[in-house]
């Protein structure tokens, strides 16, 4: 584990009108500080006392050029690898078809190779179970299958990171 110091450049907090309840108790924290991975960021987190409405965002400070990372997993200690992503970044992995595109609402993650995968899965479940017609069942098949064989044997997978900021990265693991 790396124990660097964290450096916290500004800390405020301060009461709002809570925008789910209304109540005068809606309590935002703000921090600036280095963040490993992203350098410099705001993190705000807000708190309804009243109705426990919680949310984090964390905001980087420090914007980079455009940058567009391929990585090749070939080995099955390649899902290890970790993949920092943030809030603005698209995520493609070609031999599944797979598009992980961020939200109005997306959140800057960590996670691994694995992870990914697992998060495709999910969403695969989800969309399913809204679906009234299974008409890509052939299709759900080989994807669920591929990604059961990488997850076993490892396999390739090919990782397209597309960030407008550049901070995201994948640190492969060794």
């Amino acid at each position: 584990m790396n124990n660097e110091t964290i450096f916290v450049e500004y800390k405020n907090t301060y009461t709002e009108i809570c925008p789910i309840c209304g109540d005068k108790t809606f309590k935002i924290n703000e921090v600036i500080h280095l963040q490993p991975h992203l350098g410099r960021t705001l993190i705000v987190s807000k708190l309804g006392k009243k109705c426990g409405y919680k949310k984090t965002e964390i905001i980087p400070l420090e914007i980079k050029k455009r940058k567009i990372i391929v990585y090749k997993a070939t080995e099955k200690k390649d899902l290890y690898s970790k993949i920092v992503r943030t809030s603005t970044a698209t995520i493609y992995i070609p031999e599944l078809g797979a598009v992980i595109e961020p939200g109005v609402d997306a959140p800057i993650f960590i996670t691994n190779i694995e992870g990914i995968l697992s998060r495709i899965e999910d969403a695969i479940d989800r969309i399913r179970v809204l679906e009234d017609n299974k008409t890509n069942d052939e299709e759900v098949t080989r994807i669920r299958e591929y990604i059961a064989k990488v997850k076993q044997k490892g396999g390739e997978l090919t990782i397209i990171i597309d960030d407008p900021t550049g901070l995201s990265k994948i640190i492969a693991k060794e």
